[in-house]
């Protein structure tokens, strides 16, 4: 590599590891001379594919109720010291257009002018990277951090691991960042798939193959947590927005209750119509496409004149309170990102150092901070690695 000498001659400030959103945010949030490691051949990643290429990079309204973390407050002071304004200030002033959706949602027009905004400020602040680089393994001897790489070794003061979690392996995703900290002593909560699909038993997942690819507004609900979006039908089960975010507080074994007809009672259109000569399917058109209320039903499809009123009740409960035990999630590899992590006990929220580790810093998704669908993890990752350059920042 032509910056080979360079890197084996020199102590770096700060060597941080992984060049997604967390990496690439704390980079450019400092100037110390420092030194971004990344698998990948270019930074940046996941963030350029996030969104549909599109990048839902913030939310209008964030705050720490938005996040699952067995620390509800941990999060506070990170958002507090970076919010959704401070970047859109920086896409601003960088002549990057973008655009407010529902429920607050922020999108760029293309991810990839994120990302190369990202990379500019990261080389201004006096970053090199060093990209298609695997690291291997990280030690501490003499007072300083020993990277090894597939490059060769790496020295630095200090060091932040920002190398996400398990979701997305094609783009890079590894365990190397729990490992780490793991090695350091840290305590790691249980990682877990989250904003994924949740997949149907079996006996109704053949019922509801028909409908793979359809989609219903829906309000999902998981313990206390209801989400009323679209909901769409897959051949493993269901995934969309609402089930995305009702995944998040999805424990296995727990049940998830689905109403196919948000704020309107299945029971009360089907008695109105008990004469009509028409099925219970029929019957709630046009609230509900036939072929999809029809496969809801399933055994409890009837014609109205004839029914009685068990199975009346029956069949509005199977449309507006259809309950089941997810048998899983989709994974890792559809999920949005790993919930569980590193454990904030062990981090100052301010500084995001590691509290019995001084000079090993964390940022992103690695921690135990999972917020909501809608642009919430990449603002947490904004707001986590500008926290950590802040304070990499007041060290020499």
């Amino acid at each position: 590599m032509d910056n080979r000498n360079e890197i084996k001659n020199t102590v770096f400030h700060t060597a941080l590891i992984g060049g997604g959103a967390a990496g690439l945010m704390c980079a450019g949030s400092f100037s110390h001379r420092k030194i971004l490691i990344e698998r990948n051949t270019q930074p940046g990643q996941k963030v350029s594919v996030s969104g549909g290429g599109k990048c839902n990079f913030s939310n209008r309204f964030v705050s720490a109720s938005d996040y699952l973390s067995q620390n509800k407050h941990f999060c506070k002071s990170a958002l507090a010291a970076f919010k959704p304004q401070d970047f859109l200030n920086l896409l601003e002033r960088d002549g990057i257009p973008w655009e407010e959706r529902s429920h607050g949602r922020l999108f760029a027009f293309d991810a990839r002018e994120i990302v190369r905004l990202l990379v500019r400020r990261a080389k201004a602040a006096n970053t090199l990277f060093l990209t298609n680089t695997l690291a291997l393994d990280v030690r501490f001897e003499n007072g300083l951090f020993i990277i090894d790489t597939s490059n060769g070794p790496v020295r630095a003061q200090r060091i932040l691991l920002a190398s996400g979690g398990l979701s997305f392996p094609s783009l890079g995703a590894s365990g190397f960042g729990i490992k780490t900290a793991r090695k350091f002593g840290l305590n790691i909560l249980e990682q877990r798939p989250a904003l994924a699909g949740l997949t149907l038993p079996k006996n109704l997942r053949e019922r509801f193959a028909k409908l793979a690819g359809s989609s219903v507004k829906a309000a999902v609900s998981c313990g206390k947590h209801t989400f009323e979006e679209q909901l769409l039908f897959t051949h493993e089960g269901v995934s969309g927005p609402a089930v995305l975010q009702a995944s998040l507080y999805w424990t296995p074994g727990q049940a998830v209750e689905i109403n196919f007809l948000p704020g309107a009672d299945a029971g009360a259109l089907l008695r109105t119509q008990k004469n009509a000569n028409k099925t219970f399917s029929a019957a709630l058109a046009p609230e509900l496409s036939t072929k999809i209320a029809k496969t809801i039903l399933g055994p409890l499809e009837r014609d109205l004149p004839n029914a009685s009123r068990a199975e009346l009740d029956a069949a509005s409960a199977a449309v507006n309170r259809f309950t089941f035990v997810p048998q899983g999630t989709s994974g890792y590899t559809r999920a949005e990102v790993t919930a569980g992590g590193v454990d904030t006990r062990e981090i100052n929220p301010v500084t995001l150092e590691a509290r019995r580790v001084p000079g090993l810093y964390l940022a992103g998704e690695l921690l135990d901070v999972t917020g909501r669908l809608g642009g919430f993890n990449l603002q947490w990752a904004w707001s986590s690695g500008y926290a950590a350059a802040q304070a990499l920042e007041k060290q020499f």
